[in-house]
């Protein structure tokens, strides 16, 4: 399959080791020259999990890119990107978007479809979510992080034949993929989850793993939890997960050894999607008079932390 990955960040470079290995004809879109520079020289530098050098990758080719308009075909739009760049990556690949080329949104955050829906048509959009992760390295390397099943799904969900292709192609890449039609209960539980896990990490600035081994931290999440929760019932969101605690506890433990997204780019000092994820909460909240003091502190906290980086001024 010809297929466009919007985003050479770790999600995107991760997707794009798996589909080009396949065989699959991937070109990577970033808006980094040093990123594409590097992926067109080096490919995909891939750190397999238990190695300790960063040197020592397996390296797989793609094409790689920085200027969308010199891509006129595809059969797949995958973005990859993070949710403050979701408009202007739609705007910049809609010209490939068409009845034979749907945009498959793998994004961790709540407001990229509608954002998607002032660019394309909503028929051309498919959503997903993936619990496979990985962390950039310099250049175009990437490391492993943790094992996962990706979901996607119509918004309508109904079961078609595009989707199935889809899965089909990325179940023969060594993705585990699952078609589902609940696929927006799902993202609102994986956003839900991640915003007790992505600030809380990032604040402590510790892995994953450490976030359930001390009470404090456990009680802080389960309120981020509940807060979430209550939202997207009031919205009347088909939760998927009916346990919430272990999805949370299980997503910990499987990426025990991997720094979030979220305090990844806290130390790379990158913006962070605190606003797609608990600023969203925080926006559904105030819709419905609630009350979500746990969430909006983190959005405050994390704000914080992306003003004051070590080294600057802070008076």
């Amino acid at each position: 399959m010809k297929i466009v990955i919007v985003g050479g960040g770790a999600i995107g470079r991760l997707f794009g080791s798996y589909l080009a290995r396949a065989e699959n004809e991937v070109t990577l879109l970033d808006i980094s020259s040093e990123v594409v520079g590097a992926m067109q020289h080096d490919g995909i530098g891939v750190v397999v999990n238990g190695e300790g050098d960063p040197d020592s990758v397996t390296p797989v080719p793609v094409k790689a890119v920085s200027d969308p308009q010199l891509v006129t075909a595809s059969e797949l739009v995958l973005l990859m990107v993070k949710s403050n760049s979701t408009r202007v990556a739609t705007e910049s690949v809609a010209h490939l978007v068409n009845p034979d080329c749907p945009l498959l949104c793998v994004q961790t955050g709540l407001g990229n479809i509608e954002a998607i829906e002032h660019v394309i048509a909503r028929e051309h959009i498919i959503a997903g979510i993936t619990f496979m992760s990985g962390t950039a390295l310099g250049g175009s390397k990437i490391r492993y992080g943790r094992s996962g099943k990706t979901y996607i799904g119509e918004l309508d969900g109904t079961i078609t034949e595009r989707v199935q292709k889809i899965a089909n192609v990325f179940e023969a890449s060594g993705i585990t993929t699952q078609v589902v039609r609940r696929i927006l209960g799902r993202l609102w539980c994986k956003v839900i989850v991640f915003s007790a896990i992505n600030p809380v990490s990032s604040i402590l600035k510790v892995p994953n793993g450490c976030l359930t081994s001390k009470m404090e931290s456990v009680t802080l999440m389960k309120r981020l939890l509940d807060e979430g929760k209550e939202v997207a019932e009031a919205h009347g969101v088909d939760l998927v997960y009916t346990d919430l605690y272990e999805l949370l506890f299980d997503s910990c433990q499987k990426s025990a050894s991997n720094l979030s997204s979220m305090l990844q780019d806290i130390l790379n000092e990158n913006p962070s999607e605190i606003d797609a994820q608990n600023g969203a909460i925080c926006a559904y909240a105030r819709k419905y008079n609630i009350d979500v003091p746990t969430h909006q502190t983190m959005v405050e906290l994390v704000k914080l932390l992306e003003k004051w980086r070590p080294g600057m001024e802070q008076f």
